[in-house]
């Protein structure tokens, strides 16, 4: 197929393009062009890149236009978040299989766990508001064929993932590295749903392998399993030689001494009870991911101390 990835340098496409190559699709990567991969690989070198400032082209009109001069088969875009955006696209485009990148934050607060695909969304906050009505929007069109991923928290080597306290505090990660430490909020028993990008990539490009299955449908995007903000701090006190020291506060006190733009990334991430299943990927498209989660935190928070604090 020819494949049309917009957005293809970011997390995502770090993975995507490379196996999309591997794959023998021909591929373009439509970028603004001030982003290199995370990881290097030769594949990169058999994707074509077409240098394209989204948000001025979306101005004037000429994003949907650019996209569709490509004659893709195939659309994935990684980098829509509003559903002028995706109507855009979707209007210069004609019948072609498109997989947009949403978000588990599109389900709002969970009620049962782990969430299915067909549970009642409820979002808060511009991010899941906006991915929703995207999602709503593509499913009541006709002109492409639409399938949508919702990864949860993405984390792998190359960036800071969200960390035991539930926030991007590197001294959270600095303390469980000196000596095992780590305050957390309540019982800290909330959970945290951490996916591997390259499991993120390869669940887009099992839509695209499979359009028949795919066409119309959802799919989450986690690991199989969750942490605990708990489990999470003894998992990385461990990985570090320490026996942990967790030390549990009433929400107020940890709010107090994590700093107030702290515990709101916190509250954001453990106040929606995120925890997902992946069941109907396995079911519709044979897809398991390949990262376990204790695998995808550590190797990310290695790579990240290795870059920052080596």
């Amino acid at each position: 197929m020819r494949v049309v990835v917009v957005g293809g340098t970011g997390h995502i496409g770090t993975w995507l393009v490379p196996g999309l190559v591997r794959d023998g699709h021909e591929v373009t990567v439509v970028t603004r062009g001030r982003a290199t991969p995370y990881h290097p690989d030769p594949a990169w070198d058999e994707a074509r890149p077409v240098v394209c400032d989204r948000e001025a082209a979306e101005a004037d009109g000429t994003f949907g236009a650019l996209v569709a001069e490509q004659r893709p088969d195939a659309v994935v875009d990684l980098t829509c978040f509003t559903t002028d955006q995706a109507r855009q696209l979707v209007e210069a485009l004609d019948g072609q299989h498109l997989v947009h990148t949403g978000t588990v934050w599109s389900y709002g607060r969970s009620a049962v766990v782990p969430t299915t695909e067909d549970a009642v969304k409820d979002p808060y906050g511009d991010y899941g508001v906006g991915k929703l009505a995207v999602e709503r929007y593509l499913g009541g069109q006709d002109r492409v064929r639409a399938s949508v991923v919702h990864p949860g928290h993405i984390s792998g080597p190359g960036w800071m993932p969200i960390g035991p306290s539930g926030n991007l505090d590197p001294a959270v990660v600095d303390a469980l590295r000196a000596d095992g430490s780590c305050l957390l909020p309540d019982r800290g028993l909330e959970t945290i749903h951490h996916v591997h990008a390259e499991d993120v990539a390869d669940l887009h490009r099992a839509c695209l392998e499979q359009p028949e299955a795919a066409t119309g449908e959802s799919f989450n995007s986690v690991c199989t399993e969750a942490l605990t903000l708990r489990g999470y701090a003894e998992l990385v006190a461990r990985h570090f030689g320490h026996e942990p020291r967790i030390e549990l506060v009433p929400w107020a006190e940890f709010a107090a001494r994590a700093g107030e733009d702290n515990a709101a990334v916190t509250l954001d991430h453990i106040g929606r009870a995120p925890m997902f299943s992946m069941a109907k990927a396995r079911e519709r498209l044979g897809f398991v991911p390949r990262h376990d989660v204790r695998e995808t935190v550590l190797s990310a928070l290695d790579a990240w101390v290795a870059e920052h604090r080596a």
